[in-house]
């Protein structure tokens, strides 16, 4: 599930995580704002950098060529670097899906507490002097 749907899909999910875990623990948005901005970050990246540069040349094939060449292996062999440069929005795209994750999974800790207990992290004690 991707797309416009997808996003909105999981920030429902991550709505009703607040009343999930209602009065067994604190809630806090900070990690899910992170997210939600990274995701929008990825996003702006994916079209400023791929969509929209490779798009221009995709019309311009398409009015010079056709659009059986434009929509080609051959044409897309053309544009090398911009499909690389996509991978510049991934980035924050994919840690955003992995902090939100990380995010999701602790705030369903209280129904899960082992899985919970697993993954809180552990403060060592400093050795005394």
């Amino acid at each position: 599930m991707f797309g416009a749907f997808g996003l909105l899909a999981i920030g429902l999910i991550y709505f009703r995580l607040r009343y999930a875990a209602a009065e067994r623990m604190p809630f806090n948005e900070r990690a899910g704002l992170v997210a939600f901005w990274l995701y929008n970050a990825g996003l702006l990246l994916w079209i400023a950098l791929n969509f929209f540069p490779v798009g221009w040349l995709q019309l311009e094939a398409v009015y010079d060529h056709g659009l059986a060449y434009a929509r080609s292996l051959e044409f897309y062999n053309t544009t090398i670097l911009w499909q690389w440069l996509r991978f510049v929005g991934d980035v924050p795209f994919a840690l955003a899906a992995l902090l939100m994750a990380y995010d999701v999974i602790v705030k369903l800790g209280p129904m899960f507490p082992a899985l919970a207990e697993r993954l809180r992290p552990r403060v060592r004690p400093t050795p005394a002097e």
